[in-house]
């Protein structure tokens, strides 16, 4: 295997500065190296530290100083999740204000299970979860591994995962307890508490002069969530399950009543890739339970013999449908994070035993997602953008830069050694067991 990090990435350095971390040297440079080396290393391989550590042509560290870094380092994860939150809003409410793109916010979580080897023990953050995307029998409704939960902000073409939270199961909770100190012990946290408090960290930072839209799955459509945004003077897209209760009745039922005496409304939906869609759709204003104020509620069918509908609803009783719909989609890239996250970044690689150093690498994991998307943004902040890459495309622009600094110091080292064994003895690395 090619060691091929020279030297540290100046974008990501400029990066990881800009964020004002409060890190000492050591697990600052820790860090980045370790985010250098998540990006430029091949998805085909698991990132373990060792792994990322021979990414360096001449590590910084000893691996075990920078395990160390991950499993007893003083650094928290938390003070690094909160400065990027900082850094990430205000520097996408100020390039829209720069840029006088539309002031429409939208804020969208999702949660997602990082999976496992089943075998897998000793890990405190692992554990079996319910999987709620698995379908049909032959794929297992619960799976060993750890959930978090994400939340985006969007505004036009800018675009950051702006905040995540670690979801432990109540008995997960119990168990790492056991044997702590009372100062060190974890609280449990529902799924609804955590994204409760991420819309409550985001919401002092977003300005009166934007609509803020916040979009979520059924899984999160409850009326504590529903109503703290209503509350805050924002608006709700999401979806809805079928035993939802819609003016004193299920909506599937409602359902089931409409079909054979209304016709359903075409709605022709541009998707976030830009495809158009055809729909059918019955449209219901009413007050879910317990909630005090109206919401619109659409079912929704892929095709005019479908029988069974997907629901939605929107506490913005001023939108079409087709608005609603389209504005549903922009939680479309939270499956796009999640596949940088699992499948180039690693989250679920870790190793690390006790839960804080597993948040510390989940921290560094999104703090890299985020240096690839604010990479995004600033190619396409340009006034006349040359491309619209995604970010598989700055992941190559990150990995050829490394690639030009690799070739350019393999050649001034041959020429003043003068020896092959030596070029090979300082730029390759033994492949991993």
């Amino acid at each position: 295997m090619l060691a091929t990090i020279v030297h540290q990435s100046v974008e990501l350095v400029k990066f990881i500065g800009a964020l004002k971390l409060n890190l000492k040297s050591a697990p600052l440079q820790h860090v980045t190296n370790v985010a250098d080396a998540l990006v430029v290393a091949s998805e085909r391989r698991k990132k373990t530290l060792s792994a990322l550590n021979r990414q360096q042509v001449e590590p910084s560290t000893d691996e075990f100083a920078l395990a160390d870094s991950f499993r007893q380092s003083p650094w928290q994860a938390e003070d690094a999740r909160h400065q990027a939150l900082l850094f990430l809003v205000k520097s996408a409410i100020d390039l829209a204000r720069k840029l006088k793109l539309d002031k429409l916010i939208w804020v969208s979580f999702d949660d997602s299970l990082c999976e496992k080897d089943s075998a897998t023990e000793q890990l405190e953050a692992v554990d079996w979860h319910h999987d709620h995307t698995a379908r049909g029998k032959r794929q297992a409704s619960y799976k060993k591994g750890s959930v978090y939960i994400l939340c985006r902000l969007h505004i036009g073409f800018i675009e950051f995962t702006i905040n995540w939270r670690l979801y432990l199961r109540e008995k997960t909770v119990r168990q790492i307890n056991k044997g702590r100190a009372p100062s060190a012990r974890v609280k449990y946290f529902s799924k609804t508490d955590l994204a409760l408090a991420m819309l409550a960290e985001v919401q002092p930072l977003l300005p009166d002069d934007f609509k803020v839209s916040v979009l979520f799955d059924s899984w999160y459509a409850s009326h504590e969530i529903i109503g703290y945004v209503h509350n805050q003077g924002w608006e709700a897209i999401g979806g809805l399950k079928a035993n939802r209760t819609l003016n004193a009745k299920q909506v599937k039922q409602h359902f089931k009543q409409q079909r054979p005496k209304t016709q359903a409304r075409r709605v022709r939906v541009t998707s976030a890739g830009g495809k158009v869609k055809t729909y059918w759709v019955y449209v219901l204003i009413g007050r879910l339970s317990k909630l005090p104020f109206d919401v619109c509620v659409l079912i929704s069918l892929r095709h005019p013999g479908d029988k069974s509908p997907a629901y939605f609803f929107c506490t913005d009783l001023s939108l079409t449908p087709r608005q609603i719909l389209e504005g549903y989609g922009h939680r479309w890239p939270c499956e796009v994070d999640n596949f940088y996250l699992k499948v180039q970044l690693g989250l679920a690689d870790y190793q690390m035993q006790k839960l804080e150093g597993i948040l510390r690498w989940h921290a560094v994991v999104f703090l890299t997602l985020n240096y690839l998307q604010w990479r995004r943004v600033q190619v396409l902040a340009q006034p006349e953008p040359e491309d619209h890459p995604n970010l598989a495309d700055i992941i190559e622009t990150h990995r050829q830069e490394h690639i030009r600094e690799w070739v350019k110091a393999v050649a001034e080292y041959a020429i003043r050694t003068g020896s092959v064994k030596r070029v090979l003895r300082r730029f390759a690395q033994p492949a991993p067991d």
